[in-house]
């Protein structure tokens, strides 16, 4: 309607007026007065028309805008707060309701302090005094808000001051709820310095860690120390059980570990089975050892893996700080190389760093590059040591053992470089040569002094060997390239070995029992006091270790024991074979506990092939035939 007499008005202007004007110019003077002032009339209304269309569309626009700023500021994501010179709340956007939970009517005549965290205030209100003296909008301070339901929410607030401002009076604070964001930060930060797995400090917080400690020590004139711990067993656990069982063992150790210290130590993951503990405010250096202890001792009790029990131990090297000059890297460091000596003198115990350890550190790392070589430049050779029966001297056969012909230090005992070659895997190809070169020394032998029963020869076999999946293809390919028959052949294990790995370990030897050779347990006796193993895996020989022969006629605990052995071999017809005999008393004690065979210095020490093929064409070992002299003389006549 409104359109259309606008139309119309504009209609009669553009027709009325060229009327009017030649009216006007053909009429009487008052005629032409009439029409002047009935143009002057229509063209005011023309005006007072266009004048209020133009007022009510301004009145519409302004409607229009005001409805679209309360629906900017009802769904925005900031919430906008005016706060006067005493920090009272004047305004509030309505989106704090969506954002904070309050109604907006609510906070009006609130103080902001009581919104704010108690550690926020200062820095917020600061922020808002340098608004007020400079006069312009501040950078964006991040703080922590009560929200309605009592939970605290961060948000990142930008102040500025509108105080001098008639239409404001007071501080603008456009704030902004970043709690997800600030979460998302909080994960990529804890992800960043912990293990994922065990949710333990990872080596980079633990280093931060090593290093605030250590400035706190210099400034107290306290000590620290820190621990790094391997874990003896569990390539075993995780090879025979998968990483699914290997990764829940580690958390368990973890929350063991966690358990063994205070609240102010660290526990970390540094990756693998390797774990660290920083250990500050030691009343005096010597208490490192109280903290060693708990944590080997805490490692005793078996862990429940997938429905099975498993042992696993650890090693412990220990670094204490010095007189400042230590660095968290010099700490782990010191720390790892007292890991190594722990681990070299038996494992399951704990090694405080010394700085000679790090020329023996060096000597092993010289050694094990030089190892390296030795491998592939067959530079060993083996010795042989007689097992005889301990009733006639016969012998019944020979354990084959290694020595390192090194071309400037001479032969090297196995003691000196077994362990390296056992660590770093290079144990298994030299193992191939050893079992190579014993079997075809056994069959060149068997043809040069032909025996009833033949001659055995006995191999040791790693554990690492045992792991590997073609050792059974190794040992049959071995024994049809070299013609010795499988049942000339024992394969030597330790006790130790034998419970690593239950699953795998009764496997593989299965398989090679179904070869033919022969399965002997080493060292018995050392290991485990559960005996039941003995009927589950396909042994045949009882080797027993020589601590058990040693000092067997001091007492009679000992010839107990050794008693208890020789006849558990017999009830389960095992084969026995004493280790270690160097006294012809100690020979009598075996002859008369009616154990089989046996082995020693006593008898030989280990010998050159050419030397063996001596003795075996005497046929026995006698006193008079045995190689090494004693301390206290050449053994006496027994047989």
């Amino acid at each position: 309607m409104t359109k259309t007499r606008d139309r119309m008005w504009r209609w009669l202007v553009l027709v009325a007026v060229p009327i009017a004007g030649a009216t006007v110019a053909q009429s009487p003077t008052h005629l032409r007065l009439m029409i002047l002032v009935g143009a002057g009339v229509t063209w005011l209304l023309l005006r007072s028309t266009e004048r209020n269309r133009w007022t009510a569309e301004l009145a519409k626009a302004e409607s229009a805008t005001q409805a679209r700023h309360a629906a900017f500021a009802q769904h925005s994501s900031d919430v906008v707060t005016v706060v006067d010179g005493t920090n009272v709340i004047r305004y509030q956007s309505p989106s704090v309701t969506r954002v904070f939970g309050y109604a907006k009517d609510e906070m009006l005549g609130m103080n902001l302090r009581d919104l704010l965290h108690p550690e926020d205030r200062r820095r917020v209100f600061g922020m808002i005094v340098a608004a007020q003296d400079e006069g312009r909008e501040t950078a964006l301070v991040e703080c922590r808000v009560k929200h309605a339901d009592g939970s605290w929410r961060y948000a990142e607030t930008a102040v500025s001051s509108k105080l001098d401002d008639p239409d404001v009076c007071g501080v603008i604070l456009n704030t902004r709820d970043v709690s997800e964001r600030k979460s998302l930060e909080e994960a990529l930060a804890h992800q960043a310095f912990h293990d994922s797995l065990t949710k333990l400090a990872n080596r980079a917080l633990l280093k931060d860690r090593i290093d605030h400690a250590l400035a706190r020590a210099v400034r107290r004139g306290r000590a620290l120390a820190v621990m790094l711990l391997d874990l003896d067993g569990f390539k075993a656990v995780n090879d025979s059980l998968g990483h699914d069982a290997g990764d829940e063992l580690l958390i368990c150790v973890a929350t063991r570990l966690d358990e063994c210290i205070r609240p102010t130590d660290t526990a970390a993951r540094l990756g693998g089975d390797e774990f660290a503990v920083l250990v500050e405010d030691l009343a005096s250096p010597g208490d490192y050892a109280i903290v060693a202890t708990r944590m080997l001792e805490s490692l005793q009790a078996p862990f429940h893996v997938h429905g099975k029990e498993v042992f696993v131990r650890g090693s412990i090297g220990i670094a204490m700080c010095g007189e400042g000059d230590n660095t968290a890297d010099e700490l782990l460091r010191n720390a790892d190389v007292a890991m190594y000596m722990a681990k070299a003198e038996g494992k399951n115990r704990f090694e405080l760093f010394n700085p000679s350890m790090h020329s023996a550190m060096l000597r092993r790392l010289d050694t094990e590059a030089e190892l390296r070589r030795a491998v592939d430049r067959h530079e060993f050779v083996l010795h042989y040591q007689p097992t005889v029966v301990l009733d006639t001297g016969r012998i019944a056969g020979v354990e084959a053992l290694v020595r390192w012909n090194h071309p400037e230090r001479g032969l090297i005992p196995p003691i000196e470089f077994i362990p390296i070659a056992e660590e770093t895997g290079l144990i298994v190809p030299l193992g191939e040569w050893v079992l190579r070169e014993a079997c075809a020394q056994a069959q060149q032998w068997h043809g040069e002094h032909p025996k009833d029963p033949p001659l055995m020869m006995s191999v040791n076999l790693s554990m690492r060997q045992l792991q590997q999946e073609n050792i059974v293809g190794t040992v049959s390919e071995v024994l049809a390239e070299t013609g010795l028959a499988a049942e000339c052949l024992t394969l030597e294990i330790t006790e130790s070995a034998v419970m690593n790995d239950h699953v795998t370990t009764i496997v593989r030897l299965n398989q090679l029992k179904a070869l033919g050779v022969r399965i002997a347990v080493d060292d018995f006796g050392t290991g485990y006091s559960s005996l039941s193993y003995l009927r589950r895996f396909p042994i045949d020989v009882l080797k027993i270790d020589r601590s058990f022969v040693d000092g067997v006629t001091d007492g009679s605990q000992k010839r107990a024991l050794l008693r208890t052995i020789v006849e558990l071999g017999r009830a389960l017809n095992l084969e026995t074979v004493a280790e270690g005999i160097e006294l012809p008393e100690e020979l009598q004690q075996l002859r008369s506990l009616e154990c089989e065979l046996g082995q020693g210095f006593y008898f030989a020490r280990p010998l050159e092939a050419s030397v063996v093929a001596e003795l075996l064409a005497q046929g026995a070992l006698s006193p008079s035939s045995a190689v090494v002299d004693l301390v206290e003389g050449r053994p006496t006549e027994i047989w």
